[in-house]
């Protein structure tokens, strides 16, 4: 049987300016550095660094997913 589990994690994240500083934390930690996008109201994870449509990134454990989805922006929210 398979399930989604939705779940909080604390992370660090980190401006795509200091990627060197992401990579170098995920490999001291076993960690892996995935890059949070948006685009207009939707936001999701994506494994490695990226400068397309990043917010941030952020070091995560290893066996995560390629991509997860993030919880989207409210319409009333701005950046």
């Amino acid at each position: 049987m398979r399930g989604t589990l939705e779940i909080r994690i604390e992370a660090e994240l980190y401006q795509l300016e200091n990627w060197r500083e992401a990579q170098e934390t995920a490999a001291l930690t076993h960690g892996e550095v995935y890059s949070w996008k948006t685009c207009g109201r939707e936001n999701w994870l994506e494994r490695g660094c990226s400068v397309v449509d990043v917010v941030a990134l952020v070091v995560l454990p290893r066996g995560l997913p390629d991509f997860m989805d993030m919880p989207d922006d409210h319409p009333d929210e701005e950046r």
